[in-house]
């Protein structure tokens, strides 16, 4: 036990251990406490997580520091005074809910309790405890004043000092307490508020430096000085890791039209609109994916570790989302379009300015072409048709289940366009119809079709779309709905983004696939979602082209494993010949099967 006061020598040695102490503890503490409450386009699970985090720091280190005191000697005062002040600081977090505050306020009730056991029913405890709620009742309600006025903080802090030093029994906690040693501690609680009051405010105000250095003030997303330092660091990522790379540009169409017409701070709140909007949609899908305005009504969009391939539905779902924007300025109605230009880094790529080079040249041929289109790499893309002088119908092919001895199971629906030129079936290359059209088509191959459970593919957009998820069900549910669907994605949305609509299929008595899965990049993007999907598919075809046998096995029983793992189905698409018929059943794991061999895709009987 600490037998009374301190010498002055041994006592700043204190203060100084304290004050570094305090330092580093608040660094660490302000640098989550942005990401949970400050940091832009955080995540709401992340936010969590970090708000939980902050609760453990101040609750578990300030435990910790407080049973250290029993043992502490003549540190004793060091380790109580440091772990109530950590305590007190975290009380003072802006934004913190009732219950957040609730059980910092209880770990300093107990503490205090602790300090004085077997004085409890003293009328000195009974008044500590009293103004103590008082002052946890003003911070509660006062917490963002008292933050940023100097006195009140200081104020708030000496209150606090005070009322646990002088109203302490004798023997306290590991200490005698005297007058001595109630007055180094209030001077030292006194000096560690100082310290941390200064502290707290430089970071915050450097928080506040890197925010405008790196995020533009109207529309919220990152500015240009921002996607210079991100991308470079991007490509220098791509290359280490031998991974794709994707970057996008796209303006709005006739800006300078909208401008002329209602007037600069219309043309504010379309720019605001149009970058939220596609930050929106970004998110859904990574957030690796980032935004940024680069001037103007220009915007750049980077996608680490994806491809041309991947991101093309992303940017449509980008452009469509504009498309279907109605903006508000006073009374007028605002329609927008924005033409979009993009690339994926290449291996003779010498600079970051090769890949923006091509993007910027396909945003270019985008306005060439028309306006309200998508270019990649110098090809527009055809995302509108007219679908009124099209005929689509969808094609079935059978899926067999391996361990019944490919007894046929299921059809899947591919959506089929007729070329009438080539006097042929071709696959297009984007789902035009709409959700209503695409379910009257699945209706009428279900009729022609002597299986009626089906397997159909989504977008992600589509996939996302509430409304699209209710008609689905709908028709699920309907006299002639299919007997068991299963949706099909070739792309995993964000974690929050696939656990709310997969809930909502589930619910509708539908399973969700994961298809696409074959290349090991892919792993980190799927391993979350294995949690809540029914199952996964991988296709020989990606595979076969440019790797051995021996690579293919080793593809399937790794994907298999997975998939036995997580008690989920195993889908092996693309099998083509007799001899890749015969392999199958002799790998395991495998659930279900399909590909040309077994059944071509056809039209359904009566079709």
């Amino acid at each position: 036990m600490n037998m009374g006061v301190v010498t002055a020598g041994a006592w700043i040695a204190q203060l100084s251990v304290a004050i570094f102490f305090i330092v580093g503890f608040v660094e660490i503490y302000m640098s989550v406490w942005h990401i949970a409450f400050r940091k832009l386009h955080t995540t709401q699970s992340r936010r969590m997580v970090d708000r939980i985090m902050l609760i453990v720091l101040s609750v578990g280190v300030s435990s910790l520091l407080h049973f250290a005191g029993y043992e502490g000697g003549i540190n004793a005062m060091l380790y109580h005074n440091v772990g109530l002040f950590i305590l007190t600081f975290s009380l003072m977090d802006a934004d913190i809910n009732a219950v957040e505050y609730a059980i910092r306020g209880f770990a300093v009730v107990i503490i205090w309790m602790m300090h004085h056991v077997g004085d409890l029913t003293s009328g000195r405890f009974l008044f500590s405890m009293v103004f103590l709620f008082t002052i946890l009742v003003v911070i509660r309600y006062r917490h963002k004043t008292i933050n940023k006025n100097f006195v009140e903080n200081i104020l708030v802090y000496t209150l606090i000092g005070l009322n646990f030093w002088l109203t302490l029994p004798a023997e306290s906690a590991g200490m005698l307490v005297s007058i001595p040693v109630a007055t180094e501690g209030i001077l030292m609680f006194i000096l560690m508020t100082l310290f941390t009051w200064r502290q707290c405010h430089v970071v915050v105000r450097n928080n506040q430096i890197s925010h405008i250095a790196n995020y533009d003030t109207m529309t919220g997303v990152k500015n240009f000085t921002a996607y210079n330092h991100e991308i470079f660091n991007a490509v220098g990522v791509a290359r280490t890791n031998q991974q794709p790379l994707s970057l996008a540009e796209f303006d709005v169409d006739h800006f300078k039209q909208i401008n002329d017409t209602y007037g600069h701070l219309a043309g504010n709140l379309v720019l605001t609109g149009v970058s939220m909007t596609v930050q929106k949609i970004l998110k859904q899908y990574s957030h690796d994916y980032q935004l940024y305005r680069t001037g103007g009504e220009e915007f750049a969009m980077s996608f680490p570790n994806s491809s041309a391939k991947e991101i093309i539905p992303v940017l449509i779902h980008c452009w469509q989302a504009v498309r279907e924007q109605t903006f508000t300025y006073n009374t007028d109605k605002i329609k927008v379009t924005i033409s979009i230009g993009m690339s994926s880094l290449r291996p003779g790529d010498k600079s970051v300015d090769d890949l923006y080079k091509r993007a910027d040249d396909s945003l270019y041929n985008s306005k060439r072409f028309g306006r309200d289109t998508i270019t990649v790499d110098g090809k527009e893309q055809k995302i509108i048709s007219d679908t009124h002088h099209n005929t689509f119908a969808y094609f079935v092919q059978s899926i067999y289940d391996v361990k019944s001895g490919n007894t046929h199971i299921a059809n899947e629906l591919t959506l089929r366009c007729y070329n009438h030129k080539k006097g042929k079936w071709e696959k297009p290359d984007r789902a035009y119809l709409n959700i209503d059209e695409r379910l009257k088509l699945i209706g009428q191959a279900l009729i022609n079709s002597d299986c009626k459970k089906i397997v159909i593919s989504l977008s992600t957009a589509e996939f996302l779309d509430l409304k699209v998820a209710k008609k689905i069900i709908e028709f699920r549910k309907g006299v002639d709905g299919p007997e068991k669907l299963v949706i099909e994605l070739d792309q995993v949305p964000t974690l929050e983004e696939l656990k709310r609509s997969i809930a909502i299929y589930h619910q509708g008595g539908i399973k969700v696939m994961l298809s696409q899965v074959g290349r090991n990049r892919h792993f980190e993007r799927v391993s979350p979602a294995l949690e809540y999907i029914d199952g996964i598919k991988l296709t020989l075809k990606g595979l076969r082209d440019k790797q051995s046998s021996e690579f293919l096995k080793d593809n399937i029983q790794f994907w298999g494993r997975i998939a036995d793992k997580w008690h989920i189905d195993f889908i092996l698409d693309g099998v083509l010949t007799q001899q890749e018929a015969q392999f199958v059943p002799t790998q395991s794991f495998v659930t279900y099967v399909e590909g040309n061999y077994f059944d071509q895709s056809h039209l359904p009987i009566g079709s």
